[in-house]
């Protein structure tokens, strides 16, 4: 047996008081998601009252714009949903502009599931942080904490995770089009040169 090995608080040797503890856990984690659930359904159900999504046009005249704006309104959504409730308003909203403005499926899925973990990881909400606090502990957060140092090492991170992210997001949104503009052009100059 390791000699530096502390039991951990609220875990005892018995099995029922085991499974108390982990139970009282469980249920304080599934009891703050539940409340992010119902804020995100409240949410959902006021941009779709509002006829916000209404108001976007079906097809934009490049498809550069409507990635960005794409881009722009997954990551908002995931700043202030949870997943569940993002899923069904994107796919029930923005899924089909996508796909009316030639953004293939799988490539407009990708873009969902980066551009909402950016939103994860962003302020307001910032729901990662909220759930790995959580499951650390506010004594473990507090203890990693940088006193003074420069602004990037106080707040590292917050913006380590949201750099990487926006980094990833810019990468698998735009790098595809890049891509499918190339061969389209290269593709136009086989076929004047054929002719």
């Amino acid at each position: 047996m390791d000699p530096h090995y502390q039991p951990e608080p609220g875990v005892g040797d018995k099995m029922e008081s085991s499974l108390r503890f982990a139970t009282n856990e469980t249920t304080g984690h599934i009891g703050a998601l539940l409340m992010l659930m119902a804020l995100s359904v409240s949410v959902g159900g006021i941009i779709e009252r509002s006829g916000v999504m209404e108001m976007l046009p079906e097809t934009f005249p490049s498809i550069w714009l409507a990635m960005t704006l794409l881009v722009v309104t997954m990551v908002i959504i995931g700043m202030i949903m949870d997943p569940y409730g993002a899923v069904i308003l994107v796919n029930a909203t923005i899924a089909q502009i996508a796909f009316d403005n030639g953004i293939a499926p799988l490539h407009f899925w990708m873009i969902t599931l980066v551009a909402f973990e950016l939103g994860y990881l962003s302020p307001p909400v910032a729901l990662n942080h909220l759930l790995t606090r959580q499951v650390v502990g506010d004594e473990e957060v507090e203890s990693a904490k940088v006193p003074g140092g420069s602004f990037y090492r106080r707040y590292e991170k917050f913006l380590l995770p949201i750099a990487v992210m926006l980094t990833a997001l810019l990468l698998v949104s735009y790098v595809p089009l890049m891509s499918d503009s190339l061969h389209e052009f290269l593709f136009q100059k086989i076929q004047a040169g054929v002719h």
